[in-house]
């Protein structure tokens, strides 16, 4: 993976804010206008709506990959895109500041890990952290909440145990990493993944530390951590709902045929973007995808957000959504 693709990656991964929107629905009847993060949210979206069910109810329909954060809010802001794939704690803020929202499902369970310069020894659990040097992406977002929350449930402290360092984006934590500035990097898939090749190209043998695992042994439960999904504006729910229908049972088949078919979902990712194939294979690999409507994931968000909150009431907009956050 080259400089330009990192880059890329790094620009396509950053977390939204929220924004108010100026004007209500303003989409051509018949047509749907989706939005995406660069990564697997992509594959999983490009597939669900080329499914041939869809199609029949939805003539028209346009896939927009995320440049950067800032013309994403301005979609949202002239109400150009219905539906996007999201973070959910992006999807909790946004509901929570009075945006029209309405989260549909959540469809990815775990993408978050940690590599490890071999030289500094295993990387089997967050206790191992003791004594290292850590860098950290965008700090206050989803990566760097989980990671402090296990370090205290490990008994770690920040500044005392573990040193810790943020860096503005994914690339410039790469960078640090790959030239040994770094003794570990928090990182989400894929660009762990393509972090781990990278490394290998240069003669490195990362360890890895799946953070979903850490979950549950320190805080129990089972290995998964609502981290992502899909979001559609209220008045498409309002106006369309066979539509919204439709295109939740899309993306259900979408997510399994991603899980089935690994290789012709990797294939699809790099058709579609600047990574390649076998970084895709990997990220889907060591992420857990599975799709689940809202009103179904309330009580496993519910405990993922409150305890992330902990940390920072930020977050998710200062408190649990309700109930009318939730599609059914």
């Amino acid at each position: 993976m080259n400089r330009r693709e990192l880059l890329k990656l790094a620009a396509c991964s950053a977390l939204m804010s929220a924004v108010p929107l100026q004007r209500a629905f303003a989409a051509k009847p018949g047509k749907l206008i989706a939005a995406t993060p660069l990564g697997l949210p992509q594959v999983i979206l490009a597939r669900a709506l080329e499914d041939p069910e869809l199609k029949n109810l939805i003539p028209e329909r346009e896939l927009r990959d995320w440049k950067d954060p800032d013309q994403l809010r301005a979609w949202l802001a002239r109400a150009e895109v219905m539906m996007t794939a999201t973070p959910t704690n992006v999807a909790a803020n946004l509901y929570n500041r009075g945006v029209p929202v309405v989260l549909m499902n959540v469809n990815v369970w775990g993408t978050l890990g940690m590599l490890g310069l071999e030289q500094k020894g295993s990387l089997a659990m967050m206790e191992d952290l003791a004594g290292r040097h850590v860098g950290v992406p965008w700090r206050g977002d989803m990566p760097d909440l989980v990671f402090r929350y296990l370090l205290g449930k490990a008994g770690l402290e920040v500044g005392r145990d573990v040193k810790v360092s943020y860096q503005s984006s994914p690339f410039e934590t790469v960078q640090m990493y790959v030239a040994q500035r770094l003794d570990a990097a928090v990182l989400p898939e894929p660009m762990r993944t393509a972090t781990r090749l990278q490394s290998v190209q240069f003669g490195q043998s990362p360890n890895e530390l799946d953070l979903q695992q850490e979950w549950a042994r320190l805080a129990g439960g089972e290995p998964l951590l609502p981290q992502a999904g899909v979001l559609c504006r209220r008045e498409l729910l309002e106006q369309a709902p066979e539509q919204v229908a439709a295109l939740q049972a899309a993306i259900g088949r979408a997510v399994d045929w991603v899980v089935r078919q690994p290789e012709d979902a990797a294939r699809l990712g790099a058709d579609r973007s600047p990574l390649s194939r076998q970084v895709y294979e990997g990220a889907i690999a060591r992420t857990v995808l599975k799709m689940v409507n809202a009103q179904e994931a309330r009580p496993a968000l519910e405990d993922f957000f409150s305890a992330l909150s902990e940390l920072s009431s930020g977050f998710i907009g200062g408190k649990l959504p309700d109930a009318d956050f939730y599609h059914v």
